[in-house]
């Protein structure tokens, strides 16, 4: 009210793309924006075929501009789905992938409207059957994604299949075609190096590899041999250490860089070293080429190394690492989307490709690329 007595009208509201609401926006304000029913909405929210081309299009201009998130409890009790996909990631952050696996799943995860469950697991005495009977059965996840090496129990799997949960495999090793499964061409990768290693003229190589759990170890091994054979090398000019008979011999703690530098401290002893070294991860690579400079042995002029996974390990390492980048982040939202959505569920074994990203431990006129 003025000083004059008069009552002052405040004029509607109306919706300000600039502004947030103050209070979470519902279905309701979705509808009256878009024009429809809150039906209507909750149909194109669920993916419900029985809604036009145009007004499927005008609800999501609106849920975008009121920047709509449905209430996932709601949705879970209106469409018997849980809206969580569960996976594991070890005790003891061996590598990158893991972070990298996971981070994608979580990026993805809020994309498709799904909260991601996250579950730890020794590596060496993995136990997950019991880790899902004990929390992510009691869940009821939607799906589950699940890594190397626990894609491989086989226990789990005949839970996982006696309760009908869908799930994913990262890189199986054991019945491939049991479910869908993701592979980064782990051959291919180890190929490409070898033959890289070979046209800087290299003749004498070492090959250090993963974890015996670890089904990719074999693969990125005997691809890389197979490519030194093809271009022309023999399997007598590559010497392997198997990482599983380093750990039985050492008492090196199970962190990737100083498992590396043990690798390496017996690779580079000796006059009969290597001049190329492939190592199964980031990490490990890092570690021999740490184990190098203490050495005296030059990088990459001396030795060449190189890793698997294009990690921060790889970028951050100096000279930095010539890698095998593998679409990590890029697996992981793909099997989010082949749980987040049934009907993208099929018994298909996908191949991702690799690529060799080269760097300073090989080429010193790659400099910091």
């Amino acid at each position: 009210m003025d000083r004059a007595g008069r009552v002052s009208v405040a004029p509607p509201l109306e919706w300000d793309d600039r502004q947030e609401p103050m209070r979470q926006v519902t279905l309701d304000d979705v509808a009256a924006m878009a024009g429809v029913s809150a039906k209507t909405v909750s149909r194109v929210v669920n993916n419900d075929a029985r809604v036009s081309p145009e007004t499927r299009e005008r609800v999501k201009q609106a849920v975008q501009r009121l920047g709509y998130r449905p209430n996932l409890a709601a949705r879970s009790l209106a469409t018997a789905r849980s809206h969580l996909i569960g996976t594991f990631t070890p005790t003891t952050g061996l590598s990158h992938f893991f972070g990298e696996l996971t981070h994608g799943a979580i990026r993805a995860c809020r994309a498709h409207d799904y909260n991601l469950v996250v579950e730890e697991f020794d590596m060496r005495a993995p136990g997950v059957a019991r880790i899902y009977r004990d929390g992510l059965r009691h869940l009821h996840c939607d799906g589950l994604i699940l890594p190397s090496p626990v894609c491989d129990d086989m226990e789990l799997l005949d839970i996982l299949d006696e309760d009908e949960v869908r799930y994913v495999r990262i890189s199986p090793a054991k019945e491939i075609s049991r479910s869908p499964a993701l592979i980064s061409d782990h051959a291919a990768g180890a190929r490409t190096v070898a033959q890289h290693f070979w046209s800087l003229g290299h003749r004498k190589f070492g090959v250090l590899t993963g974890l015996p759990y670890q089904a990719s170890s074999p693969i990125r091994r005997d691809g890389f041999i197979d490519g030194i054979i093809r271009a022309g090398g023999s399997i007598d000019d590559i010497r392997v250490i198997e990482m599983g008979a380093l750990l039985n011999e050492t008492d090196t703690a199970c962190g990737g860089i100083d498992l590396g530098r043990e690798a390496g401290a017996r690779f580079l002893r000796g006059s009969d070293r290597p001049d190329a070294i492939f190592a199964y991860n980031d990490e490990f690579a890092a570690g021999i080429v740490i184990q190098a400079r203490n050495l005296g042995i030059s990088v990459p002029d001396e030795l060449g190394v190189a890793g698997f996974d294009d990690s921060d390990a790889a970028r951050l390492c100096w000279p930095p690492i010539t890698s095998v980048r593998q679409p990590i982040a890029e697996i992981a939202a793909q099997a989010v989307a082949m749980l987040a959505k049934p009907e993208a569920w099929t018994r298909e074994t996908v191949i991702c490709p690799v690529e060799l990203i080269v760097r300073g431990s090989t080429c010193r006129e790659a400099g910091l690329s």
